[in-house]
């Protein structure tokens, strides 16, 4: 039995069950324009139907919540963004109260990218609700666009006291929190009561909650893409080549749990 099947028919036989997904990469494909990303078509649908036969099904990404729920709000579908900082409730975003403290911090690093990288080609400063990025994959020389934003990030890090989480072309300039995507999907398992859980992501932010997921007994699911980080591809668990792959799989996972 292959590593999806396996997935698949655990979450099944259990009452339990939760499937928690990354958003970029996973849901959707990566695009040059971050701004442009959105979900497969036809995936809302399939969440939706999963959402009524599974204990909990959610995303957890680094992308702030309001993003998510521009794009992704779907009856029964729980969103976190930010990395599990935020939670989009029926009484609006709820912040944890940690990361009040660092909002200036957030504030001034993101006015400093902006001044010294907008007026450069290809390299986009991308102001998040509680974290700020720097995307070159539209760089025409992205060898020369990385030497030329890793020490700035550095400095700005070590002005602010900020930290880094590094993805694709892209470096996010975080709080200094003991918050990842492996503390939020704990919380979410022990919110819901998750006997068995599965999460999907696909790049370095995601390694915290694959190791919780696997330290839960559950399982991580993997979807590849161009520029996948070595330990990331690495990981134990099902791999899939493609979100319209990962997708297809949430199709039969769908008509299976009925």
């Amino acid at each position: 039995m292959d590593a999806a099947t396996t997935v698949m028919q655990a979450l099944i036989a259990n009452e339990n069950a939760g499937l928690v997904m990354d958003f970029d990469g996973v849901l959707s494909r990566i695009t040059e324009d971050p701004d442009a990303s959105e979900l497969l078509p036809g995936t809302k649908e399939i969440l939706s139907s999963l959402a009524t036969r599974l204990s909990v099904v959610a995303l957890l990404s680094g992308r702030p919540a309001g993003f998510l729920a521009a794009r992704a709000s779907i009856p029964g579908v729980e969103l976190y963004g930010s990395y599990g900082l935020e939670h989009l409730t029926e009484n609006g975003i709820e912040v944890v109260p940690e990361a009040q403290q660092w909002m200036t911090a957030v504030r001034a690093a993101t006015q400093v990218l902006h001044r010294e990288l907008d007026n450069l080609e290809g390299i986009y400063v991308e102001e998040k609700s509680l974290a700020v990025a720097v995307h070159w994959r539209r760089a025409p020389d992205r060898d020369s666009a990385t030497k030329r934003i890793t020490p700035l990030v550095q400095e700005v890090i070590d002005t602010h006291g900020l930290r880094h989480e590094p993805g694709k072309f892209v470096e996010e300039l975080r709080m200094p929190l003991k918050q990842d995507k492996g503390t939020a999907l704990q919380r979410i398992i022990n919110a819901g009561n998750i006997q068995t859980v599965a999460y999907a992501g696909d790049d370095r932010g995601d390694m915290p909650a694959f190791e919780a997921a696997t330290a839960a007994g559950g399982h991580a699911l993997v979807i590849a893409g161009a520029d996948m980080a070595p330990e990331v591809s690495n990981i134990a668990g099902a791999h899939f080549d493609s979100p319209e792959q990962f997708q297809s799989w949430l199709q039969q996972l769908s008509a299976a749990v009925r």
